[in-house]
């Protein structure tokens, strides 16, 4: 990685074994990806990158300290993420994937998950006993503590969707047919027709290009 990057206020995290210790559904690539963080400022830094779906978190390999695995942090600064053909940009709570710049439709990739289950005596488990964790210091005293002892469950998304100059979160399909309830019948033929799937981003895109053309 560039020096761009240590510029941000990082999370310093465990060692490449981090990546073989956590399951890799929890990530929304298989593999960390060649991408670009593009700063506010201009500056600009490629690398290795990926998505951790349970804290919508960008973590990155850094190459010039061993190889650690860091999480990006500091998003106010940092204008657009390109990770391989994909685009991003950070949020308070989470990245958002930006599947039409115009008009705006973004998604927030997401996933179920819970703490993997300790054994006990008896060969009983429990799920209260320690897990493992990777940590991290930020601004002043600052700590962050993340499990990495869980399991993923199911992904779904949430999606953005800008209508006259508002963005309305839709987090089904009855409410982004509520967004366009003027052609709530062609929708919903469409949807049939199509057997689209809200989990889908790459259909939601699809239908959604198809609602803005309705409402023109």
């Amino acid at each position: 990685m560039k020096k761009v990057f240590l510029l941000l206020i990082v999370f310093a995290l465990v060692k490449t074994s981090f990546a073989q210790e956590v399951d890799p559904a929890l990530f929304l690539f298989d593999d960390y990806t060649e991408g670009t963080v593009l700063m506010k400022n201009g500056a600009k830094s490629k690398g290795k990158l990926n998505f951790y779906l349970p804290k919508g978190q960008f973590f990155y390999i850094d190459d010039q300290d061993g190889n650690t695995i860091k999480a990006l942090a500091n998003s106010e600064d940092v204008y657009l993420i390109e990770i391989g053909t994909r685009r991003f940009f950070p949020s308070e709570d989470g990245g958002l994937e930006i599947l039409s710049p115009d008009p705006a439709f973004y998604v927030r990739h997401c996933i179920t998950f819970q703490q993997k289950e300790k054994e006990v005596g008896f060969g009983g488990s429990s799920t209260l006993g320690q897990v493992k964790t990777f940590s991290a210091n930020s601004a002043g005293d600052a700590f962050t503590s993340i499990p990495i002892d869980i399991k993923p469950g199911n992904r779904y998304n949430i999606y953005w969707v800008e209508v006259k100059g508002k963005q309305k979160e839709v987090r089904n399909m009855k409410q982004f047919i509520k967004i366009y309830s003027k052609n709530k019948a062609e929708l919903q033929e469409y949807i049939d027709a199509k057997n689209v799937d809200f989990n889908d981003a790459q259909a939601m895109l699809a239908l959604f290009r198809y609602a803005s053309q309705l409402g023109k």
